[in-house]
């Protein structure tokens, strides 16, 4: 009886040993395989891991599939490989997990002037390159043209091109204050702007553009479905443009502190100014160009006999070179 079993233990024994050495689990499978969201994998074997003749049972958690050598998969979870190939039984597994893919897109845009434009993914998660080598979630464009970004989440990427163009500005023809003439019958405020841009005045008006009918100050609204809202304001203020020249006829510099200087009056700016005096025979007594010069009656510290002197004025008026020519005669009396 003990032999019997001795036999019976020894034989057992190699029964065991044989279908150990007949069933393995070899590492033919990644652990862990990752796809992007819509993707698939393809399960497949060489023949130089399991013969041509193998017979293949894939496991999944929504059934089984058996006799094909290559399996597409694309669903989360384990995936469980049986091979039957002559005497060997192999067994693998792997865990099949998918990542999103970005969903971020760049519209295309537009730069209203010379503005520049902030383009911004509003996703810290992923990971950016931009064409302009920036790596942030968001750029800053400063010209028009074609760009493009690289957006990876996890190892899932897509690349979105997107096209910057450049809108129409919004310009006035003012700054922020204006000098107008307060004769001029037109004192016209305007705006330069695109087709779909609307005007809200604070006068009421609704038009590209209005007459400046008082002083004060005038504001408008720009609405564009592009741009935005854009307010521009201006402070308008009358002058005279006429800028009469008041030039005494006569004056008296015998030293009594009343009319002892010959000095025109002036009611504009100027940006060149010329006064030249001569007596009766040509001969010039006084010169300037200085616009606040007054001639005390004197020619080289003598003081210039009675009489009637020709004087000369060429002024040229700042702002819009408005020549002005004058000519007349200063009595001189003691």
């Amino acid at each position: 009886m003990i032999i019997k079993k001795n036999i019976f233990i020894l034989f057992f024994s190699f029964l065991l040993c044989n279908l150990s050495a007949q069933v393995k689990t070899l590492n033919l499978l990644s652990d862990t395989t990752i796809i992007c969201a819509g993707d698939s994998f393809l399960l497949k074997f060489t023949e130089d891991q399991v013969s041509k003749n193998a017979t293949y049972q894939l496991s999944t958690s929504y059934g089984i599939i058996v006799n094909t050598k290559q399996f597409y998969i694309k669903k989360k979870g384990t995936y469980s490989i049986k091979i039957i190939d002559g005497k060997r039984t192999i067994f693998d597994t792997t865990f099949l997990k998918i990542n999103d893919k970005p969903k971020t897109l760049i519209r295309d845009s537009v730069m209203c002037g010379s503005s520049s434009i902030i383009i911004s993914t509003k996703n810290k998660a992923y990971k950016y390159t931009w064409s302009t080598g920036e790596t942030g979630d968001q750029i800053k464009i400063d010209k028009p043209g074609m760009y493009w970004v690289k957006i990876n989440n996890k190892g899932c990427a897509l690349t979105d091109t997107f096209k910057i163009s450049s809108g129409l500005s919004i310009t006035t023809n003012f700054g922020k204050e204006l000098l107008v003439c307060e004769n001029e019958p037109n004192k016209i405020l305007s705006v330069k702007a695109p087709s779909d841009v609307k005007f809200y005045w604070n006068t009421g008006a609704i038009t590209s553009s209005i007459n400046a009918t008082k002083e004060g100050i005038y504001w408008v609204k720009s609405i564009s479905k592009i741009c935005g809202t854009k307010t521009d304001s201006v402070t308008v203020k009358y002058k005279n443009c006429e800028c009469d020249i008041y030039i005494p006829n006569s004056f008296t510099p015998n030293d009594d502190d009343r009319n002892d200087l010959f000095c025109p009056i002036f009611q504009c700016d100027y940006s060149y100014f010329s006064l030249t005096i001569m007596d009766r025979w040509g001969n010039t007594v006084y010169t300037s160009n200085n616009i606040n010069g007054k001639w005390d009656g004197k020619f080289k510290s003598n003081p210039c006999p009675d009489d009637v002197y020709v004087y000369r004025l060429e002024a040229i008026q700042k702002g819009n070179d408005k020549k002005i020519v004058r000519n007349g005669h200063i009595s001189l009396f003691r």
